[in-house]
């Protein structure tokens, strides 16, 4: 990630914006606190505003979420977000949104690839100068996103009394959160104040991303001075949400599936209609299938990433979207914004806890009840770095001859997702066995890993839920060890 790769994907862009008669719609750019992220927003706005089609640059750094509701805002032909998310300090990344306001999927993706050509490169004198290029001010564009995307609140007294602490790990999203709030009628958090300002060297946290465990240690000490039990965090460019509770004296940080079947089912309790429609991907948990089928609202699996969980929203412009999910902590509840939103969905989850405290309960005690109306979903996964031409070798092997047993239970259906026709047609294999059990195999689409994602169901709900989650949660940890054998 350079600014000479930079320069090339941007022309790329342009040209193929040319291509597709979009470029008097123009393009939303914004970027994250990484070092050079402004400079790589920059060069992308010079060289597409050289190529005559218009650009608004957000003047500072600011949540994904805001700049994809932006796009839609200025009915943009496209929108990209220079961040990489919640990777290493050390790397950088570009985010692409189609017309329609969604991440693009392979048919434009493969057309802008064919417009990169390394073999002469954009020179300073093809770009324009910075002041011919449109500025979006990012303080009206992060209100301008709160006061589409956030419902006033009606009865503040309801929310008092939710303490919270949150971090947005050295990211962008701590102001619009805090402004989300103040629309929202709840408390504002307590802040992890080493880690509010955005400063994307990332001090202290070599891999700021919620799901690697000790990321939130500074907030879980904050907590346990104040006193407080409840702690939430964006990613750093504040598209993903993660959820921790104090239980019994200690912390619980909720599964990416925990927090989408609690979503899910607050969105299902705060909506009505008979054209509802909800999705989610095919590796996380089939929770929400079963929830949402008890309610009879429309559900769609889709393929992992955002780009496809979207995907129903758009092509069923007739129904009501209200939830979308991937167990990977990310969510979108609301259909202003065509992309995983860890505001907005943090939000809901706390007004959800509002509710919740109202009937003197908590999110803990509504899994359990979950857990006795449609059956206990515990998932669970586990990941291996090989070299990716083991991993594909080993997939291979297992689709000629298939495993009989998983880890002594025997296989009952396996479902190959390279013979689904395009363009759901992925590397994926999934396995169902006795016991209820799903296991879902893939190779990582950034790293050199393989993937394993695990799932045990139980649908006639067991007398003590707790008891047998943990129960649960110790078979797939002994099924994971047994899957990634295949790999070694």
């Amino acid at each position: 990630m350079n600014r000479v790769t930079v320069r090339v994907a941007a022309r790329a862009i342009g040209f193929y914006l040319l291509r597709e008669g979009l470029e008097e719609r123009g393009v939303v750019i914004g970027y994250d606190a990484r070092p050079d992220s402004n400079l790589y927003a920059t060069d992308t706005a010079r060289l597409l505003t050289a190529l005559g089609i218009p650009c608004w640059l957000i003047d500072e750094p600011c949540p994904t979420p805001v700049v994809v509701w932006n796009q839609r805002h200025q009915a943009a032909g496209a929108a990209i977000v220079v961040t990489a998310s919640h990777n290493p300090a050390s790397d950088g990344g570009y985010k692409v949104y189609g017309s329609d306001g969604t991440q693009i999927r392979p048919v434009a993706a493969k057309a802008i690839e064919s417009f990169m050509d390394f073999s002469s490169l954009p020179l300073e004198a093809e770009l324009s100068s910075e002041s011919e290029i449109s500025y979006l001010n990012a303080s009206q564009a992060v209100a301008g996103y709160v006061k589409s995307v956030i419902t006033p609140g009606e009865d503040n007294c309801k929310a008092d009394g939710i303490n919270w602490v949150y971090t947005p790990l050295c990211g962008v999203g701590g102001d619009a959160l805090e402004s989300a709030c103040v629309r929202a009628g709840l408390q504002p958090p307590i802040r992890v104040e080493k880690q509010f300002d955005p400063d994307g060297s990332f001090p202290g946290l070599p891999f700021p991303n919620p799901e690697e465990p000790g990321t939130l240690h500074l907030a879980k000490l904050k907590a346990e001075d104040e006193g407080v039990g409840l702690i939430l965090a964006n990613d750093p460019d504040a598209d993903r949400l993660a959820v921790v509770i104090r239980s019994d004296e200690e912390w619980r940080q909720l599964t990416g599936d925990e927090l989408g079947l609690l979503l899910c089912d607050y969105q299902i309790r705060v909506t009505s209609g008979d054209t509802r429609l909800s999705a989610s991907s095919v590796v996380s948990s089939e929770a929400v299938i079963a929830l949402c089928k008890a309610h009879d609202i429309e559900h769609v699996r889709t393929l992992t990433g955002f780009k496809w969980i979207m995907e129903p929203a758009i092509t069923h412009p007739t129904k009501q979207w209200i939830f979308g999910y991937e167990e990977a902590l990310g969510y979108s509840v609301t259909s202003e914004v065509l992309d995983k939103d860890g505001i907005s969905s943090a939000i809901a989850f706390l007004r959800l806890v509002s509710d919740l405290k109202a009937l003197g309960k908590g999110p803990l005690e509504r899994l359990d009840e979950l857990a006795q109306q449609i059956g206990l979903f515990v998932t669970d996964q586990v990941s291996g770095q090989f070299d990716p031409e083991l991993v594909d070798a080993t997939l291979n092997s297992l689709r000629n001859k298939p495993p009989l047993h998983l880890n002594g239970h025997e296989v009952t259906e396996v479902i190959d997702w390279l013979d689904a026709p395009a363009p759901s047609s992925t590397n994926l294999l999934q396995f169902r066995a006795e016991g209820g059990l799903r296991v879902a195999i893939r190779p990582s689409g950034t790293e050199p890993k393989v993937k394993i994602y695990m799932e045990q169901v139980t649908l006639e709900a067991p007398t003590n839920i707790r008891e047998a989650r943990s129960a649960s949660k110790q078979d797939l940890a002994s099924l994971g060890t047994f899957v990634l054998s295949w790999f070694t």
